[in-house]
């Protein structure tokens, strides 16, 4: 047994219960990869993208991954983007690339599957260097883990010339791709220019690399388990204190933000927030279920812009008022209802009547008295009729229909049910 299956069968057989989708573009280690874990009779798939970026080159890729996996025996599954109509739209070509591959990825892994990925010792050297330039923080000097949600990389500790001697001792077939020699990308420039001089100055850069890697990986995992209950807590609440956010030290911030999806750059924006109702929007992510952070004072509070649906109003005749009351439900003389009861959201400028309280009062001045944080202010809703707000729900009642103990009409309890 060749030492890269003797390395596979001792690190990895925990996974042969999986179905495992090997990503293959054509070229020499991601063929590497399937050959391998085929040989070692893991369930393997094969999934290839056609981006239609270099004509027929493109066509010849897609051609040799599938008659590599007909001459194998392997189920082969492809999907043809055509990435020149979507850049017509703006967008940078790797990263465009990129999304739309995870995207087939993450629906795999949804589905209980996993996704193995060629990346090599010498890509791990690569991607610390570029996050280096990048001031990446921790997670981006930790680099590529062997595994992480759903995605494996079983190649991680050979290098491309060990993937090289592999391929010739099995004749496998491999295309090359001519843009990988194009320098004008940042991580070609790199593997051809940059790194060869390196490595032919100081033998040992890799190696010791790939050791300040581990150790940064190590870290890494430390730091997501310190934060991972202020980030449940946080997702949960849509909001986080300013004193348990301040008790975290620089790096803990930048990780607890990371797990919600945002880089160090939108943390550090955070961190300058400074007056009440000021916020930094979030970039678009698959760990992100947020689209802003609002400050509030002593909190941060996630808002989630999209449309939340209002809350189903549930009405109820009863013969008389409690002896307490709540601002959680609103008893209201029927006769007194103009029209129909329906909730809406607040807006600027609404204003109604509280009971005990005589003229007007804006809705947002009631919120302001509040002091309730953004989250829940986004929510809020009232309850009105075609002429008066009754209900400006868990903060304040009005008095134009409000059922009274000589109330000679049916009352009605409304509440409601989110």
């Amino acid at each position: 047994m060749h030492r890269i299956e003797q390395h596979i069968e001792a690190n990895w057989s925990r996974l042969k219960s999986f179905q495992i989708s090997v990503a293959c573009s054509g070229g020499m280690d991601s063929i590497v990869l399937a050959y391998a874990l085929h040989q070692l009779n893991f369930k393997i798939n094969v999934i290839h993208v056609n981006y239609k970026l270099r004509g027929e080159d493109s066509e010849l890729d897609a051609q040799l991954v599938e008659q590599f996996c007909m001459d194998n025996s392997i189920p082969f599954d492809k999907r043809i983007v055509d990435l020149k109509l979507q850049l017509k739209d703006g967008g940078n070509l790797q990263e465009l690339a990129r999304n739309v591959r995870y995207d087939w990825f993450y629906k795999i892994i949804s589905a209980k599957g996993k996704v193995a990925l060629a990346h090599h010792l010498d890509d791990q050297v690569e991607t610390f260097f570029l996050n280096l330039a990048r001031k990446s923080g921790v997670m981006g000097l930790a680099c590529m883990p062997d595994e992480n949600n759903g995605i494996v990389r079983p190649l991680l500790d050979f290098s491309k010339e060990d993937l090289k001697k592999y391929a010739e001792a099995y004749a496998i077939e491999w295309r090359e791709d001519v843009s990988n020699h194009d320098s004008k990308y940042r991580r070609n420039k790199l593997r051809n220019e940059i790194l060869p001089n390196l490595t032919e100055a100081i033998p040992t850069l890799n190696s010791s690399v790939i050791e300040l890697v581990k150790q940064f990986q190590r870290k890494q995992k430390e730091l997501e388990e310190e934060v991972r209950q202020a980030v449940l807590s946080a997702i949960s609440e849509s909001s986080i204190l300013l004193d348990n956010l301040n008790l975290m030290t620089e790096l803990q911030y930048i990780e607890f933000f990371r797990q919600l999806g945002q880089p160090a750059s939108i943390a550090q924006k955070i961190k300058r927030l400074k007056q009440k109702g000021t916020s930094v929007n979030f970039i678009a992510s698959t760990a992100n279920q947020f689209d802003k952070i609002v400050f509030d004072g002593d909190r941060l509070s996630f808002l989630v812009n999209s449309e939340t649906p209002l809350p189903e109003l549930i009405t109820e005749k009863v013969n008389e008022l409690p002896t307490a009351f709540s601002k959680d439900e609103v008893y209201l003389d029927e006769l007194k209802i103009v029209g129909k009861l329906h909730f809406r959201k607040w807006k600027t400028g609404d204003r109604m009547s509280p009971i005990g309280m005589s003229g007007t009062r804006l809705i947002s001045d009631i919120i302001s008295d509040a002091k309730i944080n953004s989250h829940l202010k986004a929510n809020l809703v009232l309850l009105c009729d075609d002429k008066h707000i009754h209900w400006c729900a868990g903060l304040c009642i009005g008095k134009f229909a409000v059922a009274s103990s000589s109330s000679s009409s049916t009352i009605l309890k409304c509440s409601k049910k989110n």
